[in-house]
């Protein structure tokens, strides 16, 4: 698997959106930025209470959700990877019998799994590949 780059990471700060919009924003200065899923047209509005928030093509997806306790969970915390061959990527996961959480299809597709510690790991196409 070749990563290329990072894409975002998250955080979840279930039940103080507003004040984690203030402090990402307003005390950090970073800019927020409309939801946007791959293939997907812009969200108008996260239900969730959630923000996204980009620097220099990096963003950090604020989560109004709850942090799930579950490996390979894409609502708790989190790191994003591009990589340069999607398809390329999961077949050598499936090799290692990796559990995959996946949304999409084709280049589109997010795929979510688990470090040998429990922490969520996410992949991308990089769409610059």
């Amino acid at each position: 698997m070749k990563i290329t780059r990072l894409n975002h990471t998250a955080v979840n700060v279930h039940g103080h959106s507003e004040e984690a919009r203030e402090f990402y924003t307003e005390l950090l200065g970073l800019p927020e930025v409309p939801i946007q899923l791959p293939g997907h047209p812009p969200l108008a509005k996260n239900t969730t209470g959630g923000f996204w928030l980009e620097l220099n093509g990096v963003q950090l997806h604020v989560i109004g959700l709850p942090m799930g306790g579950e490996p390979g969970d894409p609502t708790g915390p989190h790191v994003s990877w591009y990589v340069a061959d999607l398809d390329e990527a999961v077949r050598e996961l499936g090799e290692r019998d990796m559990i995959l959480k996946t949304i999409g299809e084709g280049r589109n597709r997010i795929v979510w799994f688990a470090d040998p510690s429990g922490n969520t790991v996410e992949i991308q196409q990089d769409p610059d590949h």
